[in-house]
């Protein structure tokens, strides 16, 4: 079923076929009114990485169909080239080879075996579909009950449905998001649909199944504890950094403020929507967004970022050593080795990626330090939240964050897997010597 490739470079080549697929479905002249083969290619991108960043307003520069299309890029980005493929497959009753299943346990970061990857696919697509069923039937009745006609509300319904689990962040309200700014239902429907699809699938299917198994992985405990934290945080920064700013939440009334504060603590971990300007945020606050964009949500999910099981890792190697303790462990269970380095390795390509790019950006773009971070974390997030600057970028600007984008979508360590050469295993090992740290 795939081409005899390395497990990285099928992965990076899918999402690649299916960029330029999206770029020359973008380009159809139903699809648009009158966008550029740069823009189509920049709108594809960030469909298929399920970023949210774009050139061109979707809700203007694209007809229906145009959307519709760029919906379906987020859904197959969102799901996992592979994932989808692989279920479309099954669907059509092909038969998998065992080659096949090792490459899609890749893509989804898999420890079981191969055999079992199947039933994990098919547990993905259940609880993606129930999810966003869930949130399409909400909004859908919700804004039908505010006046919006039948067909619209259901596409705005299924369309931000989609895009809300899949992090993608694009926005195709009447009037934008802003409008919704004091909206319950809007609010906290996305924030459901948002948080699930940042939890990433092995969690998710891991607390389906809850009630019956009872029991929960190290991955997911990892996952729920760190994720609750980084929650609060980006809740709490909003709401004390911005309670007082006339220009975000300082005029709105209590309910608006609470909904807002909630709303872009939440979206920064990958979604991107924003129901408050962020070029009128102070600076304290756009520092921590930065933070979470960076950090983005859990792994084998649909968003960017190092990771939350990357951050809880690393803090619990500095709490090892704070301790004098050779081994790293958490909830009873020891972690690998290899699996530190993995993390260490992650983090380090990532900072070098994100601070590289930022100073990239801000020697072709003349930019400041602020915006040109903020918009190469929220593209290495694969976020899509923006201070203004990605519509006014030149054409190298542009490339830069597809780029970025593309890696923090893959990974930094699978495009530099896929990137490498094919290794050769090394019959010998150098003699040991220690060198002074700190």
């Amino acid at each position: 079923m795939f081409p005899r490739l390395s497990a990285p470079r099928l992965i990076a080549g899918a999402f690649l076929v299916l960029i330029l697929v999206g770029t020359l479905l973008l380009k159809i002249p139903a699809a648009n009114n009158g966008i550029s083969w740069t823009e189509a290619f920049f709108e594809s991108v960030s469909a298929v990485t399920v970023t949210g960043l774009s050139v061109v307003p979707p809700a203007e520069a694209l007809t229906p169909l145009g959307q519709a299309i760029l919906v379906g890029l987020v859904q197959l980005g969102g799901l996992g080239i592979m994932t989808a493929t692989t279920v479309g497959a099954l669907l059509i009753g092909r038969r998998m080879g065992f080659r096949d299943l090792l490459v899609v346990r890749e893509e989804l970061a898999s420890a079981d075996s191969p055999r079992n990857v199947l039933a994990l696919i098919g547990q993905v697509a259940l609880v993606t579909g129930l999810i966003e069923i869930v949130g399409a039937i909400i909004l859908t009745a919700w804004l039908a009950f505010r006046g919006l006609g039948a067909a619209e509300a259901t596409g705005l319904g299924v369309f931000h449905a989609i895009t809300g689990f899949c992090n993608a962040g694009f926005d195709v309200f009447p009037g934008g998001l802003a409008a919704y700014a004091g909206d319950p239902v809007v609010n906290l429907t996305l924030v459901y649909l948002i948080v699930a699809g940042g939890l990433g699938f092995p969690v998710l299917v891991n607390l389906y199944y809850y009630p019956k198994i009872r029991r929960l992985t190290l991955q997911s405990k990892l996952v729920l504890v760190t994720t609750g934290i980084l929650f609060a945080l980006g809740i709490l920064s909003v709401a004390l950094l911005e309670w007082t700013n006339p220009r975000t939440l300082g005029d709105e009334p209590l309910g608006t403020r609470v909904l807002e504060s909630v709303f872009q603590g939440v979206t920064p971990r990958t979604a991107g929507f924003a129901t408050v300007d962020y070029t009128e945020m102070r600076e304290p606050t756009i520092f921590v967004q930065i933070a979470l964009m960076f950090i983005g949500v859990a792994p084998v999910s649909t968003g960017g970022g190092i990771k939350v099981t990357t951050v809880a890792l690393v803090f619990l190697i500095l709490l090892s050593q704070v301790r004098g303790q050779d081994e790293v462990a958490a909830f009873g269970r020891r972690i690998p080795r290899s699996l530190i380095a993995k993390s260490l390795a992650l983090l380090s390509l990532s900072a070098v990626l994100v601070f590289g790019a930022t100073l990239a950006l801000m020697v072709s773009d003349g930019l400041g330090l602020t915006p040109a971070l903020f918009e190469v974390a929220s593209a290495f997030g694969t976020v899509g939240l923006s201070l203004n600057v990605t519509p006014e970028l030149g054409t190298f600007g542009r490339l830069l964050l597809v780029i970025v984008m593309f890696a923090g979508r893959i990974g930094p360590i699978t495009l530099a897997l896929a990137l490498a050469a094919r290794s050769k295993p090394r019959r010998y090992s150098y003699p040991e010597e220690e060198i002074a740290i700190g």
